[in-house]
C-alpha cells in the first residue's frame, strides 16, 4: 500500500472515531445526567520506543492517540415534580450498588425497586449514609441535606461522594461511572445540596455538537480525496510509468 494512501486512511479513521463520541453525545442529548466526551488527541514522546515504532495501542505511527475526555460540567437543572427525583447542587456524586460492583452517577431519575428499596431506573440500590434505604409510604420528602422522610418518619440520608480526580472515572453504561483509580478515593461531600422534584439534564451542548460533527466529516471527506488521488497516483504508476512507445 502506498505509504500516502496509508497515512491518509489513518486519519480517516481518527476521524470517524471522533465522529462516533460526537453522534454518541447527540444522541443523550435528553438523557438526565448524562456527561458528553471530548476526543482530544495527545502527542507524547514517551510512547515512542527507542526503534521508532508506537505501542500496539496507538492506531498508526502516522496517527496521533486518540483519547477521550469526560465533561463534568454542570448539566441545566428540570423540574419534573416527582417526589423521587433529585438533584446534586455542586460537587457530588450519587453511590450505586450495581451487581457488578459500586458505581456512581449524577442521574437523579430514581424509583422504588421490587423490594422497596429507593433505586435507580434499572433497580438497583441508591445508598444512604447508613445502607439501602426503604420506602414503604406515600408521603415523601427530600431535604436539601439528602434527608428522606417517608410519612414524616426518616429512613435515611442520602450518601453523597466527591473524588479528588474525578477525570479518572471511567464510564460504566447507563450514565453511571466506575472508579479505576484508587488514589482518587471517594469521601463524603460537604458543600452540596439536594433538590427533589429536579434532575440535572444532559450537558450536552446540541448546537456545538452538530457543528463539531459537520467539521469532522469534512474532515474526513478531506482524507477521502487524499486517499483517491493517491490511488489515482498510484494506478497511473503502474499503467504508465516506464511504458515502451
Amino acid at each position: 500500500m502506498s505509504g500516502s494512501i496509508y497515512k491518509a486512511g489513518a486519519g480517516a479513521i481518527l476521524q470517524q472515531m471522533r465522529l462516533d463520541v460526537y453522534a454518541n453525545n447527540l444522541a443523550n442529548v435528553n438523557t438526565a445526567g448524562f456527561k458528553a466526551d471530548n476526543p482530544v488527541f495527545r502527542f507524547d514522546r514517551s510512547m515512542v520506543n527507542s526503534n521508532g515504532t508506537v505501542p500496539t495501542e496507538q492506531l498508526s505511527p502516522y496517527a496521533l492517540p486518540l483519547e477521550y475526555v469526560t465533561d463534568f460540567d454542570t448539566g441545566p437543572l428540570q423540574s419534573t415534580g416527582n417526589p423521587l427525583d433529585v438533584a446534586v447542587l455542586g460537587e457530588g456524586f450519587l453511590e450505586v450498588q450495581t451487581p457488578e460492583g459500586t458505581r456512581y452517577t449524577r442521574n437523579g431519575h430514581l424509583s422504588i425497586n421490587d423490594d422497596g428499596v429507593l433505586s435507580t431506573p434499572q433497580g438497583w440500590p441508591v445508598m444512604g449514609q447508613g445502607g439501602e434505604i426503604s420506602i414503604d409510604g406515600s408521603r415523601i420528602e427530600i431535604g436539601e441535606d439528602g434527608e428522606i422522610s417517608v410519612d414524616g418518619d426518616v429512613t435515611g440520608i442520602l450518601r453523597v461522594v466527591v473524588f479528588s480526580r474525578p477525570g479518572t472515572l471511567k464510564k460504566s453504561g447507563d450514565t453511571l461511572f466506575q472508579e479505576v483509580d484508587a488514589t482518587a478515593g471517594d469521601t463524603d461531600a460537604v458543600d452540596y445540596r439536594i433538590a427533589q422534584g429536579t434532575v440535572e439534564g444532559s450537558n450536552v451542548n446540541a448546537i456545538r455538537t452538530m457543528t463539531e460533527i459537520i467539521d469532522t466529516l469534512r474532515v474526513f471527506e478531506t482524507y477521502q480525496k487524499a486517499i483517491r488521488s493517491a490511488d489515482d497516483a498510484t494506478s497511473k504508476t503502474i499503467n504508465e510509468v516506464g511504458r515502451m512507445a
